[in-house]
């Protein structure tokens, strides 16, 4: 089946998601593997349409277990490869369902290439089966591992508990810059979905007059569906070429810089325009010296490739799609306010304190709300708390506030 086939049954299953015809949907997919066994990525997909659209997660099980025997020959480690996805989603239903010797078999494996997505539930889940079958001295080999890579205060305090060591484990604060931030739950946010309404459900009994609601910059895009499916991208040759000289760090259980997968960058391409990229590439210094410092690459080549999320950065089943930014973000912050009677922010944050309000509906209060989530207390993944609510304090006394109690 060639690119273009691929790229046909991915639009034919987006409308089938989109009317909720799951079960049609599982059909095309399983019709698509027929006919092309040696593409491995249809019965991740149909795995993922049981597991998170059908909340079947026992036929997920099966169908993501015959994946990852038949492609085992063929896979790799690297996010082009079904591997790392079959195995965080194996090793988490494992444990759910209580079979604990073998998550931890999934999870020795998922674990051993250190991957950019496992993440902290996942240290935890494997920490927790060992614990389960008394292997008490290798959960706590795993959880030290977690605390040197991850700030996850869930694992230290895991960490802390099974050891007795006598780390301070400092709460998260409720308060900084002089408003407290409250995080809201929600259910997996997904193509179609409309935002404004989705803050207005999950923020109706919380909030208050003066609020202002915040909302991720990916979570708001994916229910845009600015989004691309591995089966969707073919990078050009520029595209893998350019994506090369990308700063990669390549840090262990971490992240890259987006753009150095030849299928993100292909995607910044078809935002922002081939030569727009290269003129910012060779502008922020080609060679190794691309996202260094001054963020030049980024200010040439727009807000867009900016706000470009790399897979598998998102929770599943999105963790194979490239993410854009929304649309119009200002605009998107407007309608938050129109149906909520809020303020709203859309927000572009990380763990390395750096906050960019994105889109607002008050662009005077851009750089207060870039202070007050400065830390990133919204969580896209395990946490499900896309949705902050930035609530004034009364004279508070420092700029952050701990949690108490």
């Amino acid at each position: 089946m060639n690119h273009s086939q691929r790229k046909e049954i991915r639009k034919k299953a987006y409308f089938l998601l989109q009317q909720e015809e799951f079960h049609k949907t599982a059909d095309l997919f399983l019709e698509a593997d027929h006919r092309d066994p040696q593409y491995d990525w249809y019965l991740l997909f149909l795995g993922d349409v049981y597991r998170y659209y059908l909340n079947d997660p026992s036929q997920a099980s099966l169908v993501y277990e015959t994946c990852y025997r038949r492609g085992l020959t063929r896979f790799n480690t690297t996010t082009l490869s079904p591997m790392r996805y079959l195995l965080k989603r194996l090793s988490e239903l494992n444990y759910e369902e209580g079979k604990f010797e073998e998550a931890i078999l999934y999870f020795e494996k998922f674990i051993s290439f250190q991957p950019s997505n496992f993440h902290e539930g996942d240290f935890c889940r494997y920490a927790d089966s060992l614990l389960k079958t008394g292997n008490k001295d290798k959960a706590i080999e795993v959880l030290t591992l977690g605390k040197s890579y991850s700030k996850s205060r869930r694992i230290r305090q895991m960490h802390k508990d099974l050891t007795g060591c006598q780390e301070k484990i400092e709460p998260f604060p409720l308060i900084r810059a002089g408003y407290e931030r409250i995080p809201i739950q929600t259910e997996i946010i997904k193509p179609g979905m409309n935002i404004p309404a989705i803050c207005d459900q999950y923020t109706k009994e919380i909030r208050e007059p003066g609020d202002i609601i915040t909302i991720a910059s990916c979570v708001s895009a994916l229910a845009e569906s600015r989004i691309r499916c591995i089966d969707e991208i073919v990078p050009s040759r520029f595209a893998t070429w350019l994506s090369k000289f990308v700063r990669d760090d390549n840090f262990p259980f971490g992240g890259n810089a987006p753009l150095c997968n030849p299928l993100s960058m292909q995607v910044a391409i078809g935002e922002a325009g081939a030569f727009r990229i290269f003129l910012a590439a060779a502008i922020g210094g080609i060679l190794g010296k691309i996202f260094k410092g001054s963020g030049m690459f980024y200010r040439i080549a727009g807000e867009q490739a900016a706000l470009i999320d790399d897979m598998p950065g998102a929770i599943p089943p999105f963790d194979y799609y490239v993410i854009l930014g929304p649309e119009d973000s200002n605009q998107l912050s407007r309608q938050i306010k129109e149906r909520t009677g809020c303020e709203a922010a859309i927000m572009d944050a990380n763990d390395l304190n750096i906050a960019w309000a994105v889109g607002t509906s008050d662009p005077s209060q851009k750089h207060m709300i870039e202070e007050a989530m400065m830390d990133n207390p919204a969580g896209n993944g395990d946490q499900k708390t896309p949705i902050i609510v930035l609530r004034k304090v009364c004279s508070p006394l420092h700029p952050s506030v701990g949690q108490t109690g």
